[in-house]
């Protein structure tokens, strides 16, 4: 996918000529045995099935499982009445049942859950179970479910969560105000479609407690819901969380698994609860649909002046991840950019639309589609190419963050900009539009998008981590952390990261992560933060490993300190390798270091709530080629530019960058899970069409490395920001080809038909 000739600019990097030989877990993958939780099967193993609501909304009047009960096989039947201890979770709003009680408030709620001898017999139990409902109106437009005559779909109201933002002199930015692009752009409910649907197996050990084998992003927060669940001590709670079949968030907050434990805790055997595709799209999170208004103008020079976005949400029927989303939302509707004033305010809604959640680009990449088209009009109102309308005003280094926070200075966005700008994509093409085939059929244009990426949690939130880095038994150099390896190639970056700040070989370290009985709580592998936090781990651990191994090294084989040297395979001297880090580790016994490394939450000082501190830039230039006869769309080129601080690992940076990029371009020309009444109108991945390799671009991936000096950050995460970048991109190219502004994603035939007519969509 990647082109290999383009020439490169001074202070840039291709990864694919660094890349590693291999992922370490590659070979596994390849053969089929990656050791994917919901695919751990053992002798007399029950199998769950849960029974959802097949109504949006209604009232639940009865629940009659004496059938179920009484069918041969079955070894448990449960409802909400058989939960012993907490019934509901949540992240900042606890408000989801793990089994409805009175109320069901989406298609797929789950309203019981069977433990038997076999998937057959568990789904023949759920035929058995009576439920009476008593329908209540659904609520499924968002603008709707906040007037004040709305069906409540919680106790509370509709309005989970609202913000507004202000900075700025509005009345001396409209005054100064030449050019003013006003729209209301649109963007879909996306399916994360991974690989491994919402699974896993919940086993008791035998000793009073229980064992969890389930994909996630945060081990120890599964441990500590389920303990609740089940009115357990957390310590007689054991979770498993890795490796994980893909997630982009999907899996971020818990789904099945208290189900699965309570199933398990009842029956005392272990029980496999593995969603199929239907139902995993009825019951998983998708990302949050959007309507975004936007106004925002420049001078007569083209400098930027006012900003001014509502923003409107559909959470669905559970909040998870929906008040963190808007606030990324609202953080990034400035992008990088320098303006007089902005006045930036968004809600969000319950709905009985399924439930949003986490998603890879986590709310900015639809505010950032809509604010790179209002930046691509203004520019062309104010007659400057793209490129230099962005160039002039993007922020200072310095200059505080998006919404008036401290964060850490940093030049990125011009880096990356300027970087982008020499690509033979951009430079080739000074027309940047045009057309070819037969009376003109294909319409070319090339579009060009910058953005800005937070790390980490905003303000407000507690997450710290905690990390270990200890010399085994067997001599292995272990970095113990709670996070999970979720495919973003984590093993190769912590295997990297060790081996660059504690100077042994790369087979020298073995990963330990996700599992609560032997690692610490690191908080969740999300936000882009992983990465970072190993990074800084083992920076500050170092000098303290090494005047250990050192120390041990010189007092064990009387050799002067000062010869000795840390290296691949062991401890080294003048005249080669003294002591293997297996005989260390023999020699040094119960004395062997284990260093714990406690970080405290990447936060930005300023007392702005919800705001993050550090961030990562990206800029992205695509080629589309739109066909006017069938209004099919083709994005054929991509080109990237990362600036995200050292690359830890070149081959996770580049299938990053390469595999999130396509997930944008999907977002912007193929994917939108429609929901009509509550239902989604797509339960497979036959009718809800997911890009493959046939539809990837060409694509080059450039990394800038280099940091302001004096910054102690170092890298930024990548798990997130190609996607980011692709979508605008790629709706810039489609809008420079069509010569008419974008303002609904997915762009699809009939959109690009009435573009054409000069009818917008």
């Amino acid at each position: 996918m990647t082109q290999p000739n383009a020439p490169l600019p001074a202070g840039v990097m291709r990864p694919l000529a660094h890349a590693d030989l291999a992922r370490p877990d590659a070979l596994a993958k390849l053969g089929g045995n990656p050791g994917y939780l919901s695919d751990r099967i053992a002798p007399g193993q029950l199998r769950g099935a849960i029974l959802g609501s097949p109504h949006p909304h209604a009232r639940i009047v009865s629940i009659d499982t004496a059938a179920a009960r009484a069918l041969p096989g079955v070894h448990a039947v449960v409802t909400h009445a058989d939960i012993p201890g907490q019934a509901d979770y949540g992240l900042r709003r606890v408000d989801r049942p793990a089994l409805c009680r009175d109320r069901v408030r989406y298609v797929g709620d789950a309203v019981a859950a069977v433990a038997a001898d076999s998937l057959e017999i568990a789904h023949a139990a759920l035929d058995l179970i009576a439920v009476e409902y008593e329908l209540l109106p659904a609520v499924t437009c968002p603008e709707a479910a906040l007037r004040p005559e709305a069906t409540a779909v919680h106790a509370g109201g509709n309005l989970l969560h609202q913000h507004h933002h202000r900075l700025g002199d509005d009345g001396a930015a409209d005054a100064a105000t030449v050019h003013r692009v006003s729209a209301t752009y649109e963007t879909p409910r996306q399916m994360h479609a991974f690989l491994e649907t919402e699974g896993g197996v919940a086993e008791p050990d035998g000793q009073g407690g229980l064992c969890l084998y389930f994909a996630n992003h945060n081990p120890e927060r599964e441990r500590q819901v389920v303990a609740a669940l089940l009115d357990l001590p957390p310590e007689r709670v054991h979770s498993v969380g890795t490796p994980v079949g893909g997630s982009y968030g999907g899996k971020d907050e818990l789904t099945v698994q208290p189900i699965a434990a309570l199933l398990a805790w009842k029956t005392q055997r272990s029980v496999r609860l593995h969603l199929g595709r239907a139902q995993s799209t009825d019951f998983g999170v998708k990302r949050h649909p959007m309507r975004i208004q936007m106004e925002s103008g420049c001078d007569a020079r083209g400098r930027l002046t006012c900003h001014r976005v509502q923003i409107l949400a559909d959470t669905g029927a559970y909040a998870t991840h929906g008040p963190e989303v808007l606030d990324a939302a609202l953080e990034h509707a400035p992008g990088p950019y320098a303006w007089q004033s902005i006045d930036i305010a968004g809600r969000l809604a319950y709905t009985n639309n399924g439930v949003a959640g986490a998603f890879r680009g986590f709310g900015a990449v639809q505010v950032q589609f809509a604010l790179e088209q209002q930046m691509d009009r203004l520019a062309h109102a104010a007659h400057l190419d793209p490129a230099d309308f962005r160039l002039r005003n993007l922020k200072p280094v310095d200059a505080p963050g998006p919404l008036g926070q401290i964060v850490v200075p940093f030049d990125g966005p011009q880096r990356a900009l300027a970087a982008l700008v020499q690509h033979p994509l951009w430079t080739s093409h000074p027309q940047r539009h045009w057309s070819d085939g037969p009376g003109g059929r294909y319409r070319h244009g090339i579009g060009l998008a910058l953005v800005h990426r937070s790390d980490g949690f905003g303000k407000g939130f507690p997450f710290g981590c905690r990390m270990e880095l200890a010399l085994a038994e067997d001599g292995a150099i272990e970095l113990r952390s709670g996070f999970t390896e979720l495919g973003q190639n984590l093993l190769s970056a912590v295997c990297n990261t060790c081996v660059h700040f504690l100077h042994c070989g790369p087979d020298d370290v073995r990963p330990v992560l996700g599992d609560t009985r032997c690692t610490p709580d690191s908080g969740p592998v999300a936000a882009s933060r992983a990465t970072t936090l190993v990074w800084h781990a083992l920076q500050r651990a170092a000098p303290q490993w090494r005047s250990q191994l050192l120390a041990a090294t010189a007092q064990a084989f009387d050799v002067a300190r000062e010869n000795l040297r840390l290296g691949a395979g062991g401890v080294h001297g003048c005249a080669g390798l003294i002591a293997s880090y297996a005989q260390l580790a023999l020699h040094m016994g119960a004395q062997r270091p284990m260093i714990t490394i406690d970080q405290p939450p990447e936060v930005t000082p300023s007392d702005a709530p919800d705001t993050h501190y550090v961030f990562g830039a990206c800029a992205g230039v695509a080629h589309a080629v739109v066909d006017s006869w069938t209004g099919s769309i083709r994005i054929t080129e991509m080109a990237l530019v990362g600036a995200v601080g050292p690359v830890v690992s070149p081959m996770g940076y580049l299938g990053q960058l390469e595999g999130g990029a396509l997930m944008g371009q999907a977002l912007c020309t193929q994917e939108s899970l429609d929901c009509v009444d509550g239902h989604y109108q797509q339960r497979n991945l036959d009718s809800y069409l997911i890009p493959t390799l046939a539809d990837a671009p060409s694509m080059d991936v450039w990394a800038i490395e280099g940091l302001p000096e004096g910054d102690t950050t170092g890298p930024r995460g990548t798990g997130e920001i190609s996607v980011n970048i692709a979508t605008p991109a790629c709706a810039n190219a489609i809008a420079c080809a069509l010569q008419s502004p974008i303002e609904s994603l997915p762009v699809r035939p009939a959109t690009v038909f009435r573009l054409l007519e000069g009818v917008f969509a």
